[in-house]
């Protein structure tokens, strides 16, 4: 029988029992408990001297407000990467719960900064991006780090997570020529011809008319056949906002995008994508989720934002509001790696009203975007980068999530050649 880790921490609050859930039962896989006796615990986190392993504590787990003067220094002490400095009279150089907490928690999210051209947080104001260690997953380290203490000292045991995958797709524009109507199609045509896209231009009369395929559908069987190779369940993420600048789907009423829909459903698979329009217009959020249920006909408690539109604390707040209980977005399209320094799901800690909340997040660390994009990789380049990075989420036993589009499958104009990178994504995952 697997006794619990007997914990002395005099007043814990609801940010210490939020993070050691989060090291000690979801990474580590073993139970813990508060007792008040600092003679028989295992672990003191206290300023008390006393017990098997005392961490002293940096004291923001038992602050409630968010403290914009919070300074984040990070140090490397044998080849671990630290932040939180205690004191010689610590077990460990740093507070692993505090830095844990602060990077889960999306700390730094919730202080003033220079918003980007689509009014998200940019990862170039990230501690981790400027430390160099946003492709690391430092909390799933730190957790093992502890591990490792408690192994030596005590004969406590545990069952630290293994190596998962999830593949998820988001449906921006499930087809590129068809089902857009006459009028879009027209001056598709022009714009095309006046930007010198002659791929779309030979292409989009010949797909109207069925002489050939719609390439972005099209990949929906080719990935079909993928699911049965590798056997994987991927998560869908379907865009229904109304037409704008930034979502340009098929309508949710068109029959065959209804049919579509319902066929990728499997295992409740299929989440909402909220359009970029419902970051401002908070009552789109409501009606997107209704249409979704309505072709579906049941709830739908999945979510990624479209274009990432993410802020603290309004966006997670909205969603909780409107039922959704786990959400796809939190990560970055310009670079790869971990936004919150984790790869493993976690609930989101509502820092304003200092609670944890029941909305589960399943953070991505490879889009499909950033390395043709934003890294201007080849696909060889791109395959040998995202295998390093799912070799570091192998090697703490984490969840590597990826992030692609149906477009992204496609075989045209940028996305020629990317096929391979994506197979060699679900090749690696398989043999991991």
């Amino acid at each position: 029988m697997q006794l619990p880790i007997k914990i002395y921490c005099p007043d814990p609050s609801a940010r210490h029992r939020y993070i050691f859930d989060l090291l000690f039962k979801e990474l580590l896989g073993t139970d813990y408990i508060f007792i008040d006796d600092i003679s028989l615990c295992h672990f003191n986190y206290s300023k008390d001297s006393g017990g098997l392993c005392h961490i002293l504590p940096h004291g923001l787990l038992s602050e409630k407000n968010i403290r914009p003067d919070i300074q984040v220094v990070f140090e490397n002490i044998d080849n671990q990467w630290f932040m939180f400095r205690t004191n010689d009279a610590s077990k460990t150089p740093f507070d692993v719960f505090a830095a844990s907490f602060y990077l889960v928690s999306r700390y730094e999210e919730y202080m003033p900064y220079e918003a980007d051209d689509h009014n998200r947080f940019s990862a170039r104001f990230s501690c981790l991006t400027q430390n160099d260690l946003l492709e690391e997953p430092l909390i799933n380290k730190w957790a093992l780090y502890i591990k490792n203490i408690f192994s030596s000292s005590t004969d406590l045991r545990f069952i630290p997570r293994k190596f998962e995958f999830l593949s998820t797709i988001d449906v921006d524009q499930a087809w590129k020529f068809k089902h857009k109507g006459l009028f879009r199609n027209v001056l598709g045509t022009f714009r095309d011809f006046k930007e010198g896209k002659w791929e779309n231009f030979s292409d989009r009369w010949p797909v109207l008319l069925g002489l050939k395929k719609d390439p972005f559908y099209e990949a929906f069987s080719w990935h079909k056949l993928l699911e049965s190779k590798y056997d994987i369940k991927p998560n869908y993420f379907i865009l229904l906002g109304d037409y704008s600048t930034f979502d340009k789907n098929t309508s949710y009423k068109n029959y065959e995008f209804v049919k579509l829909i319902q066929s990728l459903d499997s295992a409740d698979s299929i989440g909402i994508h909220p359009s970029y329009k419902s970051n401002t217009e908070q009552p789109k959020v409501a009606q997107e989720i209704n249409r979704l249920e309505s072709i579906l006909c049941r709830p739908i408690v999945m979510s990624r934002q479209h274009f990432l539109m993410h802020r603290m604390p309004e966006t997670y707040q909205t969603l909780i509001k409107k039922g959704i209980t786990e959400d796809h977005t939190m990560g970055y399209s310009t670079h790869l790696g971990f936004r919150a320094g984790i790869a493993a799901p976690f609930y989101w800690f509502d820092l304003e009203n200092n609670i944890q909340t029941k909305l589960k997040l399943v953070p991505f660390c490879a889009m499909d975007i950033t390395p043709l994009h934003y890294r201007k990789e080849s696909p060889l380049e791109a395959i040998e980068t995202i295998g390093k990075l799912m070799k570091k989420v192998n090697d703490v036993g984490g969840l590597f999530v990826s992030l692609w589009h149906n477009e992204s499958f496609s075989e045209t104009e940028r996305w020629r050649g990317w096929r391979v990178v994506y197979e060699s994504l679900l090749a690696k995952a398989s043999k991991s």
